[in-house]
């Protein structure tokens, strides 16, 4: 374990030696590859330690948890530390769901105003000023584009159960995608329907990258704006994918990340209810 930490001593070393580096791209940049480098030491040196001591193999599965919980509170403070930069802020916005608001808006305020009114400056204005989704809450409706090229609205399914996705198909693997797949064709369109929000920057791309290469039965939509779509701002979502399961009445009952056959089966179960 003296290797363990060592490296992790190391690691705070460096990071405190970025804080107090001149807030430049170059040294955000520079942190944080120093940042998932150490992480991807770490990670190696578990993994020789386990192949040496198997019989510590499930208490050493701790060690990457904590590897890996480390890296990522060294990541959001220096996204705190180097918000004033493109990449900073950039990264700022996607720990948003980690950090307290009142810790973000503190930093936002602090921003000049070039960053504040800068796509990012703005979606983390936004994630300020909106009341993300969480189970037991109304969801909120939204309009995009189909992979058909049809409008799109989500209240246009109100009375039915929705499973909707953050992106994510890829991520999933075959594995989620068949899962996701069965509970779509075990079950009514009168009763439930499949909708994932694409990351898609054009309706070409939506196509090619979901419909041509997956070529799955579900609604696929987009608004087309990215990292920066309200849906995502507004539903709380950042990891791949990110599921919420909306019923009939527009509650959403469910918020998690990844595809859990649990609870697909609990729908199911769910349908099955006179």
């Amino acid at each position: 374990m003296k290797r363990i930490y060592i490296i992790t001593g190391f690691l705070s070393v460096f990071v405190a030696a970025g804080m107090a580096q001149e807030i430049t791209e170059e040294n955000y940049l520079k942190l944080d590859k120093e940042i998932w480098e150490a992480y991807e030491r770490q990670n190696d040196s578990i993994y020789a330690l386990m192949k040496r001591e198997p019989e510590r193999k499930e208490a050493l599965k701790h060690e990457f948890k904590k590897n890996l919980e480390d890296a990522q509170r060294r990541n959001e403070q220096a996204a705190l530390r180097f918000a004033s930069v493109p990449s900073g802020l950039q990264r700022l916005f996607w720990v948003r769901l980690n950090l307290p608001k009142d810790t973000v808006e503190a930093v936002w305020n602090r921003l000049p105003d070039e960053m504040k009114t800068s796509p990012y400056g703005k979606s983390i204005r936004m994630h300020l000023d909106t009341h993300q989704i969480e189970e037991g809450a109304r969801y909120a409706d939204f309009e995009a584009t189909a992979a058909d090229g049809r409008p799109f609205r989500l209240s246009s399914l109100e009375g039915k159960y929705i499973v909707l996705l953050y992106d994510g198909l890829s991520c999933m693997g075959e594995e989620g995608r068949n899962e996701l797949k069965q509970l779509y064709e075990s079950t009514s369109r009168d009763d439930l329907e499949i909708v994932v929000y694409c990351i898609s920057s054009s309706p070409e791309q939506l196509r090619e990258d979901y419909v041509e290469k997956m070529n799955l039965p579900f609604t696929l939509v987009s608004d087309f704006k990215m990292d920066h779509t309200p849906f995502k701002i507004i539903y709380g979502a950042q990891a791949r994918p990110t599921v919420f399961v909306i019923d009939p009445t527009g509650t959403v009952v469910l918020k998690t990340t990844g595809v859990n056959p649990r609870d697909l089966n609990n729908i199911k179960l769910k349908l099955r209810k006179p």
